[in-house]
């Protein structure tokens, strides 16, 4: 069985890790092919196919433009050459790629909804194409509860909606170094207690709640430092934030980390201030790493880990409460170890990779393909 994932992504984004993890996870009898769009411009091919250890086969198609109509014959040539029995798509233009897709070839269609944000009103009219175009899949996945119900409530028919939770494989987070050698690597100092505060400097992932809480958190006497992982449009006004804040070393801006096992080597603990998501991956990975959470209540976040027994969740944009359960799981390292031990049991039993692609296989055979 051939399935052909189709992406739009740059760099290795989470649709990108989950297909890594999904190729990985496939019986040999099923073979995962991607295909990348490429724009004008676009650095290097993300190495998927490296990075899954062969598991998956890369194809680009390359865009002439951002409205190139050409790329949807280029997409039917691939699901031919491939003779893909199932197509997939994540995000709104592989998504009308893989209805064209569906058309020629005569396959089922599967789309994906990983979570939308509203940063702006381009993205915001590319969700409206999302909302036109999933209703007409043969499945959504959504990869949260909180993510069916948006797609539902676009007119997704709820018999055609699976859930299925993202997965972390750890291999994908270990790292040989030692945390002093971590920490050398970032510049963080042995002795410092430090949160992680991992994803793109945007104003969805809310990392200046994050520096207004630590402010707070200081102010009541915690010693606590963070540490921004990620890159993105928002760097210099946090920046500009922290220094109006008078943070100074308690924040470091690492930039993007290629290798972000390292960075949760170096730290204690990872904050999670966003104001939207859907089944962020950062919080599993520090859930299957035994690193303490405290997080907003946004999308899957409740699904995923239950406030009290493996997180510390919060309301989003309440900077008081997010500083105020930094303090508390600075001072309690006997409830942090508690917690900590509930949440990589739960990691292993909902969020493993195998788990995942088991029940990708009962989707593909409930729609027919052998």
């Amino acid at each position: 069985m051939v399935v052909l994932s189709f992406l739009d992504a740059p760099v290795v984004t989470g649709p990108a890790r989950g297909l890594i993890h999904l190729a990985r996870a496939l019986p040999p009898e099923v073979r995962l092919h991607v295909a990348i769009l490429r724009g004008r411009g676009a650095g290097p091919v993300p190495p998927l196919d490296e990075m899954s250890d062969g598991a998956l086969t890369v194809h680009e198609i390359q865009e002439r433009g951002p409205y190139d109509p050409s790329i949807l014959a280029r997409a039917v040539a691939i699901a031919w050459r491939t003779g893909a029995r199932v197509v997939q798509s994540h995000s709104y233009k592989p998504h009308l790629i893989a209805m064209a897709v569906r058309a020629a070839r005569r396959v089922p269609w599967v789309g994906h909804h990983h979570g939308w944000t509203a940063e702006n009103d381009k993205v915001k009219r590319y969700h409206r194409i999302d909302a036109w175009s999933l209703p007409r899949a043969d499945r959504v996945v959504a990869v949260a509860q909180s993510a069916r119900d948006i797609v539902v409530h676009e007119g997704v028919r709820p018999d055609r909606v699976v859930v299925i939770p993202n997965a972390v494989d750890a291999r994908d987070l270990s790292t040989p170094m030692t945390r002093e050698e971590a920490r050398a690597k970032l510049g963080i100092p042995e002795g410092e207690f430090v949160a992680a505060v991992v994803g793109r400097l945007s104003h969805e992932k809310g990392q200046d709640l994050a520096l207004r809480a630590l402010a707070q958190a200081r102010a009541q006497g915690a010693q606590v430092t963070f540490a921004l992982a990620g890159d993105g449009p928002d760097r210099a006004m946090l920046e500009a934030l922290s220094r109006e804040l008078d943070l100074g070393l308690a924040v470091r801006f690492l930039g993007h980390q290629k290798l972000v096992g390292v960075v949760y080597k170096a730290c204690d603990m990872l904050v999670m201030p966003s104001r939207s998501e859907a089944m962020p991956n950062a919080l599993l990975e520090a859930m299957t790493l035994g690193l303490p959470v405290v997080a907003t209540r946004v999308g899957g976040v409740p699904e995923v880990a239950d406030d009290g027994e493996m997180a510390w969740i919060v309301e989003p944009e309440s900077v008081e409460s997010l500083a105020r359960a930094v303090v508390d799981c600075v001072a309690r390292p006997e409830e942090r170890a508690r917690r900590v031990a509930q949440a990589r049991s739960r990691a292993a039993e909902r969020h493993d990779p195998a788990r995942r692609a088991e029940r990708y296989l009962d989707l593909y055979s409930a729609l027919g393909v052998r």
